[in-house]
């Protein structure tokens, strides 16, 4: 029951942060028409903020003391303000739709979501490596964790082009804002923090960091994740142009194509929980990425829906395995600095982990900027001569190279070979 209740949350969080996540660009630049050029702007100036905000709030949590935990007052405050802020992005008044306001409202908007995004991820990530140990039951609870992620996914992206068009962009952020909600305060109320975590006292700011930023196995994690999150991060939000502009298809194909993603990755989870035990966690990590940069190279090819679906279907094999072996990776550098440290220090460490993931944003931002001198696009109002080659391009190029900048440092991580694993005990 731990799994399911820890994995329930998963599932909530999902539904809200990946519609935000895949549909803004779509909805401010094709429905609103700001420009690709402030759209990258704000994106780039809101990652200065999370330099800030994400180490300060990661150290803070793992700070905390109190009867119900060191993570759960965090999410108590913060998961209300998240959606709060979640549905104000997709409600633009009418006098903030001008071209002179709505710049700035996008801004703002952005700026208050992603912070309380910070605060809920933050904190939920970092009850992972406290509440599961050891290779099997953490890649057991992560195959849980993401399965229910996908689940997520499956509702928050590959469905929501349908009810957008149902609803309204509007709507969706009310019904998905009210369901994340509800889903949100129940896993609360179950979860049940380990009190001997907050037994050490906690290291001071400077020291805190310096050991996490000094830490070689997590900096290579962590930017191979950046690069992971960047490819997959960028095929959700160019998809919906792909469809349109490439493909010549509407929602319903768009939609189409999300699922062809999302329903093979569902059901990997569990293959890849067991390639775990069998290649050790980095093998199958660098099989998992392998695939994803092949489905990558191969979105240059496809013309047609059925020439597309069964790329969407090798794309999501990888997908769920990056996803899976990610969360027992990095599970293992905390445990190993805990070691070190004589602390679990989890929220530090997700925190740090969460901005350098974050700047996937930008870089996706950055993606989209490049078609206006490359290819001429701007916005859906001034398309340009060419917006078939230029989601092409951006579908498939930066992702191939991301991938290929991902493998080359797995390679290189240092833990996680086959039988060398140890049980992950230490607190």
């Amino acid at each position: 029951m731990k799994k399911w209740r820890y994995a329930s949350g998963q599932l909530d969080l999902t539904l809200v942060s990946e519609s935000f996540g895949t549909y803004l660009a779509f909805f401010y630049l094709e429905k609103l028409g700001l420009s690709a050029a402030f759209y990258a702007l704000a994106r780039t100036v809101y990652a200065f903020w999370d330099a800030i905000n994400d180490p300060l709030f990661g150290h803070l949590s793992d700070r905390t003391k109190t009867r119900l935990g060191r993570r759960r007052p965090w999410l108590l405050v913060g998961v209300p303000l998240f959606l709060l802020f979640y549905l104000l992005v997709f409600w633009v008044p009418d006098w903030a739709r001008s071209p002179q306001v709505l710049p700035y409202y996008f801004a703002v908007g952005i700026v208050l979501y992603e912070t309380m995004a910070t605060v809920v991820w933050t904190n939920y990530g970092a009850l992972f490596p406290e509440m599961f140990r050891g290779l099997s039951e953490r890649a057991g609870a992560a195959a849980l964790k993401r399965g229910t992620e996908l689940f997520g996914l499956i509702l928050g992206i590959a469905l929501t082009p349908l009810v957008y068009a149902q609803v309204g962009f509007l709507g969706m952020a009310l019904l998905y804002g009210g369901l994340g909600g509800l889903l949100v305060l129940l896993f609360l109320k179950s979860i049940r923090e380990d009190p001997k975590a907050q037994e050490a006292e906690p290291l001071p700011f400077i020291p805190a960091f310096r050991y996490t930023l000094g830490n070689q196995a997590f900096w290579i994690y962590s930017l191979a994740a950046l690069f992971l999150l960047f490819a997959v991060g960028l095929f959700g939000a160019a998809m919906p142009f792909y469809a349109k502009y490439a493909l010549g298809l509407g929602p319903e194909a768009t939609s189409l194509l999300f699922a062809s993603v999302l329903l093979s990755a569902l059901p990997s989870v569990l293959l890849w929980a067991r390639l775990a035990g069998a290649l050790g966690p980095k093998g199958a990590w660098l099989l998992a990425i392998f695939l994803l940069a092949l489905g990558a190279l191969l979105l240059f090819l496809p013309r047609t829906l059925l020439e597309a679906l069964p790329v969407g279907l090798l794309i999501g094999v990888g997908f769920g395995g990056v996803l899976v072996l990610g969360d027992v990776l990095l599970a293992e550098v905390i445990d190993r600095d805990a070691e070190v440290t004589g602390r679990r220090r989890e929220g530090v460490y997700y925190s740090v982990y969460g901005f350098i993931n974050r700047l996937s944003g930008p870089l996706q931002a950055l993606s989209f900027a490049l078609l206006t001198p490359l290819f001429g696009y701007v916005s859906g109002e001034v398309p340009g001569p060419r917006p078939e080659a230029a989601f092409r391009f951006l579908m498939a190029g930066p992702p191939f190279l991301a991938t290929l900048l991902a493998l080359a440092l797995a390679f290189r991580f240092p833990y996680g070979a086959k039988g060398r694993m140890p049980g992950a005990g230490s607190s």
